[in-house]
């Protein structure tokens, strides 16, 4: 992996993307929203790849993953208008579809190409698959640690803008803005489970869900990076004051502390 071959890769990317903008301005906005995205996560991947004694190569493969991980939501939303895998295509599978399409990986080490498609195909997933090994199973984890931490980011501006026009959280998430929970998903955070998707009924849901992300977090210095942010307060702050929610809330920043303090 060459500086050259992530410009170039970025230079089709950034074109790929400029060709879903048209005169649709909920597409444009929620293009955008991948969009910029897709820029932090690059810059946010310098920042924890550093802190791993990364190599040139692998801070570029890094970064690569970064790029093009959510090359499938594109296409995604111009085709369902929704970023909701449940009821319309898995994106991350989709976007190995689009990259094998335009043999944007063709020109790459192929033990790199195998690395970069695993870690886009389980980015998603509620669980990584056992068996990985090696730089496989590293860059697999760093994506989605690097991923959950901007994805922070964009839900909690997402769910200010939403609180402004509860059409757009319909639009984007296939849920609207209510003050319901579902009751198991606060027992699978208390208990440490992570969730699927299709066990989502409302967004506070899909928020207290997202707390529960931590389970999932592989790496200490992401945590810290969240927490430096203030990314799980702010993220807290969008749900109903109830019993269970101020449980949630312990449970998530007894887990942090424990975890930062003990690597």
């Amino acid at each position: 992996m060459t500086e050259q071959q992530l410009e170039q890769l970025k230079k089709w990317f950034y074109g790929y993307v400029a060709g879903f903008y048209g005169g649709d301005e909920l597409v444009n906005d929620n293009i955008r929203l991948k969009e910029d995205h897709t820029r932090r996560m690059c810059a946010d991947t310098p920042i924890l790849a550093e802190q791993f004694g990364l190599n040139q190569r692998q801070k570029l493969l890094a970064e690569t993953i970064s790029l093009l991980h959510d090359v499938g939501r594109f296409e995604q939303f111009k085709k369902y208008r929704t970023y909701n895998d449940v009821g319309t295509e898995n994106h991350s599978l989709l976007g190995l579809k689009v990259l094998a399409e335009n043999k944007i990986l063709d020109g790459l080490d192929s033990s790199e190409k195998e690395i970069i498609e695993t870690a886009i195909k389980f980015h998603g997933e509620k669980d990584l698959p056992k068996g990985l090994e090696g730089e496989t199973e590293f860059f697999a984890k760093l994506i989605r640690d690097i991923d959950k931490l901007d994805i922070y980011y964009v839900m909690i501006e997402r769910l200010e803008d939403f609180q402004k026009n509860p059409n757009k959280a319909q639009a984007t998430l296939g849920f609207s803005e209510k003050d319901k929970y579902s009751k198991n998903v606060v027992e699978a955070v208390l208990k440490n489970r992570t969730i699927g998707y299709e066990e989502f009924h409302s967004l506070n849901d899909m928020i207290i869900a997202m707390l529960g992300w931590i389970v999932d977090i592989n790496f200490a210095a992401t945590l810290k990076e969240m927490k430096k942010r203030g990314l799980f307060d702010k993220l807290a702050g969008f749900l109903p004051d109830m019993d269970d929610i101020r449980a949630v809330v312990r449970h998530i920043n007894n887990q942090i502390n424990e975890r930062i303090g003990s690597d």
